[in-house]
């Protein structure tokens, strides 16, 4: 709890640096509603000049025409030479505005269209320049084009002074740029059906040539080619064929031979399924189950020392000796496989060799004539692929496709883009209330500076309040009056704490029906002794307002009189009397008249300028001090015995 006290009138300078950080919002809505009339007038003042600009400056109509780039590939021919369709490549895409934008795309625009003789494009009084070049030049400067994010879609608008000019001319700029690269299109595909043809003519000599280099060599080496053949090709196929065969039949029995290893490492006995039979080994297991099954039985009824025990351990030793037997036999069968294709293996890769050797320094001459026949093929492939290629570009030619259709003319616009009124009006009005609450805000302000302390927010009676009583502290408060007496109960337990004989009044809280109070003992109803009495907590005296019908029965002046009594058996007297603007009995009005210290209870932060005006009304008589508490969130509600 922080206290600042004061003789003198309240003024700004009083309150530390807290205060003027807050803001009274309910004080700003009253002083906006007060002064209404200025934010009103201000309002529509800068209305009025928007609407004043918008008939003044001359509208400009935007039209927009929209196309759609088709990434797909759109093939007319299985196999065509000039690729049609731009990909998805979004580059691509939007170099086509730069396309759009191009002289190329404008320039028949700005013929069709007459722009060079438009006032609009061309001024009238223009003296130098080409009149081609200005149109063209302002045509580009009016169009734009723009792609939305993630589409395929370019958006052409042009903005002129007409409307109906501004959709003609979005449409002739789409027509114009569809015209462009159809014509782009069937240009490049005859060029490139040009080249074709001139290449085959250099292609066909070279095939020609090959050709009778084949048959030459063939008549001089005397060289034949049965089946379709040359010699030692086809031992050297039958021998990797086999080669292949005799490397997986290895492959196999490998794989088998470590499979039953490996089954033989962790079970003891080779696995049926390892084996690919389970006829011998199959028996043998069973074999094996039964015996250790009959084995179990027995040392169960019969115990260990049993004949027949003996018997079946004999048995089952006999049936793991013939599973080890047979395990070794299949192990011993696969190694056996194993070598042998091993050595098929061998066998073939010598073969394979040796033919291969044989057909390396036997068969030069056929090595030489595959080398004139590749060549040859590949002149021949390569004749028959342009051949080929020169037909489809002649029939490509005559066949134009689009990438870009046209998915919305651009319509003539029923209203101007510029200026945007609604925007313009809109802002107009947010700036125009914005300085009217300004405005407001300054002139309460100024207002408030100037005007007088108000005398109705005053303690009534303020009149009359002589002969006033030393040690009298009356706590209020404007807002909660809970506040006001913890406010009170603080400053009197700090009093009690300083060893000061100290009463705590508390007219501004009920007390049961059965306890008196101060109207009670003006009426003669009870004595103090009866209405006073000590918490047993802190031992501090208390008293209340007292019974309703006691303060409607006592007289002001035997009021006065006990509290002076009071006043006179103790050092210190604090009085809460609650919220301010509240109604009060006659205990608090007396007591307010016999006060010399009046201490009011304002927020944590420092007081808002409803407070500070009550506490300059308070402090008008000199003989009054008034003094201001600030009581925190974290104050706790005092307990009264």
């Amino acid at each position: 709890m922080a206290i600042s006290s004061g003789r003198t009138r309240v003024g700004r300078r009083a309150y530390s640096h807290e205060s003027d950080a807050m803001i009274d919002f309910p004080g700003l809505l009253d002083t906006l509603v007060r002064r209404r009339w200025i934010i009103i007038a201000t309002f529509f003042l800068f209305v009025a000049l928007a609407i004043a600009g918008l008939m003044v400056i001359k509208p400009r109509y935007t039209a927009t025409a929209r196309i759609f780039i088709d990434p797909r590939q759109q093939r007319v021919l299985q196999n065509e030479v000039v690729q049609q369709g731009v990909g998805e490549d979004m580059a691509l895409v939007d170099s086509q505005i730069e396309v759009i934008k191009s002289e190329s795309v404008l320039a028949p625009v700005v013929k069709k269209e007459k722009l060079a003789s438009d006032p609009e494009f061309v001024p009238a009084d223009l003296k130098k320049g080409d009149p081609a070049e200005i149109a063209l030049a302002g045509l580009s400067k009016a169009t734009e084009v723009t792609r939305p994010d993630n589409t395929y879609v370019l958006q052409i608008s042009v903005t002129t002074k007409q409307a109906v000019k501004s959709a003609r001319l979005a449409n002739a700029i789409t027509a114009a740029y569809i015209a462009d690269q159809a014509s782009a299109a069937t240009g490049v595909t005859r060029d490139i059906s040009s080249a074709i043809h001139d290449r085959l003519s250099s292609l066909q000599k070279q095939l020609q040539a090959s050709e009778e280099k084949v048959a030459a060599f063939k008549r001089t080496h005397d060289i034949s080619q049965p089946g379709g053949q040359l010699l030692g090709d086809r031992r050297l196929t039958e021998l990797a064929a086999r080669q292949a065969e005799a490397e997986s039949q290895a492959n196999t029995a490998k794989t088998r031979l470590q499979v039953m290893k490996d089954s033989l490492r962790k079970r003891g006995y080779v696995d049926p399924a390892a084996t690919g039979s389970d006829s011998v080994m199959g028996a043998l297991l069973v074999r094996l189950t039964e015996a250790r099954r009959h084995l179990a039985e027995l040392q169960t009824s019969f115990g260990p020392r049993y004949p027949s025990v003996s018997a079946a351990a004999g048995d089952l030793q006999q049936a793991q000796d013939a599973i080890r037997a047979e395990s070794n036999r299949l192990i011993a069968s696969a190694q056996d496989n194993y070598s042998a294709a091993m050595d098929t293996l061998k066998t073939v890769d010598a073969d394979l060799k040796s033919a291969q050797s044989q057909s390396f320094t036997t068969n030069d001459d056929l090595i030489r004539l595959n080398e004139l026949q590749r060549e040859a093929s590949a002149n021949q492939e390569v004749y028959q692929s342009f051949l080929v290629r020169a037909k489809q570009t002649a029939e490509q030619e005559n066949i134009v496709t689009h990438n870009a259709r046209v998915i919305a003319d651009a319509a003539v616009p029923g209203s101007p883009s510029f200026p945007p009124r609604l925007p313009l009006l809109a802002a107009a009005g947010v700036l125009g209330l914005f300085i009217g609450i300004l405005a407001a805000i300054l002139r309460d302000v100024t207002s408030t500076r100037e005007a007088k302390p108000s005398e109705s927010t005053a303690l009534a009676p303020l009149a009359d309040r002589k002969p006033m009583l030393s040690g009298l502290v009356v706590v209020t408060t404007l807002e909660d009056g809970e506040k006001s007496r913890q406010a009170a109960l603080r400053l009197a337990q700090d009093a009690l704490s300083r060893h000061r004989k100290v009463i705590f009044v508390d007219l501004a809280e009920d007390a049961p029906a059965s306890m008196p109070g101060l109207a009670d003992i003006a009426a003669g109803e009870a004595t103090v002794a009866d209405a006073v009495h000590q918490n047993q907590d802190t031992g501090l005296h208390m008293l209340y307002a007292g019974r309703r019908v006691a303060r409607i029965t006592a007289s002001r002046e035997i009021v006065c009189a006990v509290l002076e009594a009071i006043t006179a058996e103790y050092d210190d007297v604090v009085v809460n009397v609650g919220e301010l603007d509240g109604e009060h009995g006659l205990p608090t009005r007396a007591v307010t008249d016999l006060t010399r210290q009046i201490v009011l209870v304002v927020e944590k932060g420092g007081p808002d300028a409803r407070e500070r005006r009550v506490a300059e009304v308070l402090s008008s008589d000199d003989d009054v001090a008034v003094s201001l508490i600030t009581v925190g969130h974290e104050a706790r509600r005092a307990q009264v015995a």
